[in-house]
């Protein structure tokens, strides 16, 4: 009888465990969901834009990245002629007078 009864807790017990840590990874997976979804912007390459003129002179490249699965925003980017890079904010007028130009580059 003691051998029938420590059979029925350890099966008990297994079921517990495998339902704790069922909830557990349920938990953990909402939680990153979460943190996916109030981030949401985990690639984007911008985390500041300037809205400062940048005269074209300047300009070595010009890199546009429309909004996709990985970044909800348009990002503008323009490499400089010193190499570095600036992301300027598209919703500035400058920028977007840049942005409908492009085209006829």
């Amino acid at each position: 009888y003691g051998d029938a009864v420590g059979a029925g807790d350890g099966a008990g017990m297994a079921a517990r465990v495998v339902l704790l840590l069922g909830v557990l990874l349920a938990t953990y997976n909402l939680r990153d969901a979460a943190l996916l979804e109030a981030n949401g912007n985990l690639s984007c390459r911008c985390a500041k834009t300037t809205r400062v003129f940048i005269p074209p002179r300047k300009y070595s490249s010009i890199e546009v990245r429309p909004v996709g699965s990985s970044c909800r925003r348009l990002e503008v980017v323009i490499k400089l002629k010193s190499l570095e890079r600036v992301c300027v904010d598209p919703d500035t007028p400058w920028v977007k007078k840049l942005l409908q130009d492009l085209p006829n580059l």
